[in-house]
């Protein structure tokens, strides 16, 4: 399950909000040298832009803007270290910014620095309890520290702040997923269906738990949608045929067991892409086993 939403780069550009006459010297040079850098980022020139972020910063250290989108430099380039310490920066000189926690958060995390990023998404969500990203990462921190109920709790204020975005309900269904409560993950993957219907990862966390309750032939018409949806998500194509086997081993009906090759030799056939060794060897053992007569 990917875990991790795509970082979106909105780089603070300096507007003159005062002059010459009020600002300092060197906060005007400092706002110069910031626009420069975002001109520099916007157009791939990331030494340089890093070279006038960091000019500015030296030039009026309390300048925020620089340091935040200094950050912003080093989340694209994913130097995760260097991003917390920039966004650490930002955060101190304007502690009541709940989208600079949320990127601290989100570095951290990255930098699997789970304690970081719970203290600073925490901040986030107090500062902001709309910001459905910052509930949704928060939940990502409680998964990975098996916190269960308060991964439920957070996951949910994400999807309820904003059902469209599919990763909360997809991350909140598997949890239920993964402590056998194969009802109610279907019903979580069902609402992310109504809210997101193109959503290939929800289509597929609906048809593994139809599996698990037995229902096959519902399950496999969810995984065919999943994999209609994003023909790249191999993993979909596997639980296809995985469901498949599972349902001929109660009907016995050859066309099935016919199936379940088809979707398994298609998963071994793209290199089981993304799903590692144990799925590829999974789905040979299960193609042995339905090769005799």
């Amino acid at each position: 399950m990917n875990r991790h939403l795509r970082v979106v780069i909105v780089l603070a550009v300096a507007l003159p909000a005062c002059d010459q006459f009020v600002c300092s010297q060197h906060r005007i040079k400092a706002m110069e040298m910031n626009n420069k850098g975002v001109d520099e980022f916007k157009n791939n020139l990331f030494d340089s832009a890093e070279r006038d972020f960091k000019m500015a910063i030296q030039t009026d250290p309390t300048y925020v803007m620089s340091h935040y989108n200094l950050g912003k430099l080093y989340q694209k380039q994913r130097k995760w270290d260097k991003a917390i310490e920039a966004f650490e920066a930002a955060t101190q000189r304007e502690p009541n910014n709940a989208n600079y926690f949320y990127d601290l958060g989100e570095a951290y995390l990255e930098a699997h620095k789970v304690d970081g990023a719970e203290k600073a998404l925490q901040e986030a969500t107090k500062l902001d309890p709309s910001l459905f990203k910052a509930h949704w990462r928060l939940g990502l921190v409680y998964l990975s520290l098996e916190r269960p109920k308060e991964a439920d709790a957070a996951l949910r204020k994400a999807v309820e702040a904003n059902p469209r975005l599919d990763k909360p309900f997809v991350a909140l269904g598997h949890l239920y997923l993964d402590y056998d409560a194969a009802k109610e993950a279907a019903q979580v993957f069902s609402e992310c269906v109504r809210a997101n219907e193109n959503s290939a990862e929800c289509l597929n966390g609906h048809g593994l738990a139809l599996k698990d309750l037995k229902q096959y032939d519902k399950a496999v018409d969810e995984f065919k949608k999943a994999v209609e949806s994003d023909p790249g998500l191999y993993h979909a194509i596997y639980n296809c045929g995985m469901t498949y086997a599972d349902w001929y081993d109660e009907s016995r009906a050859n066309d099935h067991r016919d199936k379940a090759r088809e979707y398994l030799q298609k998963f071994v056939s793209g290199g089981g892409k993304g799903g590692g060794m144990g799925y590829v060897k999974a789905a040979n053992d299960k193609l042995y086993a339905l090769s005799g007569p």
